[in-house]
Formats: C-alpha cells, structure tokens, sequence
C-alpha cells in the first residue's frame, strides 16, 4: 500500500513539473518579456527584423501621432531592454583622422603595435646610459624621484638636434643624421655627447639629491646602416642592426663619466678629437672581442689644423667642419687651401663653413679662383659664400652670373643679390620673374611678394607648389614658408597629399621650426588628409614642434 501511494506521489510531481515548464515555453514565444505581448515572432533575420522595426517606428512617429491603446508604460525595464530602437540618433560620430581622434592616439598606452613598415637610414647612435646603485631600486617611489631628477637633466636643448627613443633599461637611444643639409653626423653625436657627461658632472655639483643617489652616466656610440621598423602612427619604432646593439654595448662598458666608441668612430674623428685607447675587450655575445677607444676631449687647434693636409679626405672634411665651431680665426689658412682641395666634398664643405663664418680674409681667394670655376655646383657655392661675407664689392660679380647658363648659378646670384641689396635688387631680379627654370622663378617671385606684398607673386607660388618638377616644387614650398604668412602656410598644406614622401617629409621639418599661430591647426589638416604611411612622420613633427607634451 505504501509502495503505491509513493508511485502515485511520484506521477504527480512529474505532472506538475511538466506543466510548469510548459508555461514558461508559451511565455517565450507570446513575448512574455517583450513590451509588445501582442506581436507575432518574426521568421527574418535579427539584423533585418531590427531594422523593420526601426523603419516601422519613424513611420508611427511621422504620422499624427501615436494611437491611445499603442502607448506603453513599461513598469519595470527588464534585461533585454538595455538599448531600444532609435536610442542612438542622437550620438554624432566622430570622424577617423580628425583633431579629437590625433589626441586620442597620442595619449593612448599603446600595446607594443605590429610593424607595419621598414625603411634603411645611415645614422650615428647614441646610447645615453643613467645609472644607479642597485639598492636605491628598493624604494620605487624614491627610485622614481630620483629618474625624473635626472632625465630632466637632458630637457634643456643640446647644440645639435637628434631623436630619441626609449631602449633597455635607463638607456635612451639619441639618432644623429635625421635632418638633411646638416653638418657632419658623426661631428655632432660627439658633440653632444660631451654636453651629455658635463652636463651631468655640472648638475652633481648643485644637486644633493641626485649626488647622494651616486647617479652617474656613461655613453656609447656607434655609426652605419640600420633598419627603422615602424610601428603605426604613434608607436614608437624599433631600430635593427649592429650600430644600435653595439652603442648599447659600448654604453655598457663604459666607466662612469665616460664616452666609449668603436674603432671606426675613432679613425674617422681623429682628426678633432683625442682618445685613449684601450685593449680589445668581449662585450656582449655573439660580438668577438673589439679594440675601445674613450674620448676624452678636443686636439690642439695646431693639431687639428695639421689636419688640413691629411691624405686621408675625411680627415680634411672634418677639419673644414671644425672651423665652425672652433676659434681657429688666427689659423684661417688651411681652411683657405680647403677651398681648392682636389676632393669635392672636402672643397664644397670648405666653402660651406666660410658661408657660415662669413670670414672676409676669404674674400681674396673666393674672388680670385670665381673666374676659374666652370663648374656649377662650385660657382653657386662661392656665390653663396659671396653673400655671406656681405661686401658690396661683390655685387657686380654675382650681377653677372644672373645670366648664365646653368639654372643653379642664377638661382644662387639672384638669392645673393636680394640678400645683399635688398629691394634694390629687384630691378635686376626683373628680368629672372619668367624665368625658364621653375626654381629660379619661385625665388624670385617670393623675393617680389616679400618687398610689394602684392597677391599676384603669391598666385605664382602657389601655382609652382604643384609643378611637375620636384625641384621648382620643393623652391616654391621653401619660399612659401619662408614668407610664414598663414596664407603662406595654408598655400602648403593645400598641395601637401599631392607631394611624393620625401617632399612631404622635407616640408614637415620646416614646420617643425615655424612659429606660426595656425601651426596646430595646419599640421590638424594635413593629418586629417593624409594617408597612414606619412602619420607617423606627422605626430612626431608635433611633437618636435613642442605643440603637445
């Protein structure tokens, strides 16, 4: 009897179990969680039937209005009813490659991106190592203070400019060779990395802090081919090859206060610099032991113009670049014979650095070897040399040479000419407004535009910004810029998607230097217009502006 009873409990809780499981599937498909219990389940897709639904709602809405018994008040929003059809006609999307989308990538973390290019570039490294003792990591907090502390050491500008990338440990990685029409790479990595270790030395005398740390700094550097893998628009790239691996190594190996460099640093510097030389050491692996040399500072100015008569020509070169920086003015003489080296580069960077110095005990030389010089490169460089000394004796001269032949001695006499004479000279720059080469013509137009202001030599330019020619191109850019004008500027960045990546990269290191109120704005433009290869250059462009942090 018991046994029965029991069974016939069972039977009915599987009964009622049933019953209920029933209810809550008719609940599902009479949408009992739907605000609409009366719409029938729809067989479309969910994409489609979403959209039908959409559709159907802006119709009611565009009608009188809504029935009585079609108005709804849901008395309590159920999970399914997180976002209702037509909730986001009021959100306005931004546009990619807008001003809000370049900050935002600015400022993001970034994950380590994946490459996306690879370029070769011949630079000089420099890897600037900070160091400290070991236990002073044990406090992060201190051990911060302290970092900021002296990487700000280095905020202050250096005499050359350089870009720098963040590598292992404290070590920063400094680029020399960046910029085109500068001086000797090599030249100024050595430079800076004397500024770098007095600097510090200086900044341990004043600062308790930092010299109760025992901070220190070493330096290493290295030079040849190495491999730029970028990494997207805002990501900082990675630099492949053996100069940045040996420049770590170096920086590594160094003493405290110390500037170590390979063997082919040191034989292209001798010239300039005094190292000692130390054994071959084996630093890291797979690299076989290597002769170091430490720099320890400048030749004599006897020594370095002993120079000037090296057989080896870079040995020369560098001579000619000393004189720039160097007070050799009572030893001008082996420059001087520089000018008419038997090695191109040597006598074109002679006359370079008398550009610069504008040196008048030049003036003899230049004005005796001119009539000499049939060759175009080295006539518009003396030109140039000419107008950097600055005597109206010249004038004549470089009057002559508006006529001749080869495009680059007119276009260099006709810059030579306004320098000296200013709107004087527009009288003889006349005749060179049509000129046949586009070059000479952007020159002269711009020299017009800068003394009447009037908008027709400004047309002009605009017109030669998008000249087949790369050439007239690039002059009609530079004048352009030079002018600075926000019409100017705007004139640039209207033509810049249409230049090819070495024009382009060429006018974004001009408007690094620009001082322009619209600058922002202008570099906003051309970021919105360009395409992803040529982002990366712009955000760093930005940043080497000193527009944002």
């Amino acid at each position: 009897m018991n046994s029965i009873l029991m069974i016939v409990i069972a039977v009915v809780i599987l009964l009622l179990v049933f019953v209920m499981f029933s209810l809550d599937d008719q609940e599902e498909e009479t949408g009992f969680l739907s605000d609409d219990k009366g719409a029938e389940p729809s067989s479309l897709p969910e994409g489609v039937a979403a959209s039908a639904q959409v559709n159907e709602a802006a119709v009611e809405k565009s009608s009188a209005g809504p029935r009585p018994e079609q108005i709804k008040v849901p008395e309590k929003a159920s999970v399914r009813q997180i976002s209702r059809p037509g909730a986001g006609d009021s959100v306005v999307l931004l546009n990619v490659g807008g001003e809000e989308d370049l900050r935002l990538r600015i400022m993001l973390d970034q994950r380590l991106a994946i490459p996306t290019d690879a370029e070769d570039k011949n630079a000089v490294v420099a890897a600037v190592q900070i160091r400290f003792p070991e236990e002073v990591l044990a406090d992060k907090d201190t051990f911060l203070k302290l970092i900021r502390r002296a990487e700000g050491v280095f905020e202050k500008q250096f005499s050359f400019d350089f870009s720098c990338f963040a590598a292992s440990q404290l070590d920063r990685i400094w680029m020399f060779g960046r910029d085109e029409g500068r001086d000797d790479a090599l030249f100024e990595a050595l430079v800076v990395a004397f500024e770098v270790v007095s600097r510090f030395k200086q900044t341990l005398e004043t600062d308790s802090i930092l010299r109760d740390s025992h901070a220190r700094v070493s330096v290493g550097l290295a030079m040849g081919k190495l491999v730029k893998i970028g990494r997207g628009m805002v990501a900082e790239p990675t630099w492949v090859g053996k100069p940045a691996y040996l420049a770590e190594t170096l920086a590594e190996a160094a003493l405290d206060f110390s500037i170590y460099v390979d063997e082919e640093i040191h034989k292209a510097a001798l010239s300039l610099f005094d190292f000692r030389e130390w054994k071959p050491v084996k630093l890291r692996s797979p690299l076989p032991p290597l002769p170091v040399y430490e720099l320890v500072g400048w030749n004599k100015p006897d020594e370095i113009a002993s120079f000037a008569s090296h057989k080896d020509a870079p040995a020369r070169r560098a001579v000619a670049v000393a004189y720039r920086y160097l007070e050799l003015d009572s030893k001008m003489q082996p420059l001087l014979e520089l000018i008419g080296d038997p090695d191109e580069k040597v006598a074109l960077e002679a006359l370079e650095t008398i550009k610069i110095i504008g040196n008048e005990h030049a003036l003899g030389i230049l004005k005796r070897i001119f009539p000499e010089t049939q060759d175009p490169v080295f006539r518009s460089a003396i030109i140039e040399a000419f107008a950097s000394i600055g005597r109206d004796e010249v004038v004549p001269v470089i009057l002559g040479s508006t006529k001749e032949v080869s495009w680059k001695v007119r276009l260099a006499a006709a810059k030579a000419l306004h320098k000296l004479a200013g709107a004087d000279s527009l009288k003889h720059l006349e005749p060179l407004i049509s000129d046949p080469d586009g070059a000479v013509r952007a020159c002269v137009n711009g020299a017009f535009y800068r003394a009447t202001g009037k908008k027709e030599y400004l047309d002009v330019l605009a017109e030669l910004s998008t000249d087949l020619s790369k050439r007239t191109r690039k002059a009609a850019i530079d004048e352009l810029l030079d002018i600075e004008s926000d019409a100017t500027l705007k004139t640039v960045i209207a033509s810049f998607c249409e230049q090819d990546t070495e024009l382009q990269k060429h006018t974004l290191r001009r408007l690094e230097f620009s001082k322009s109120k619209i600058l922002y704005q202008c570099f906003l433009s051309i970021f919105k217009n360009s395409g992803e290869k040529i982002r990366p250059f712009i955000a760093e462009a930005v940043r080497r502006a000193g527009l944002v942090n």
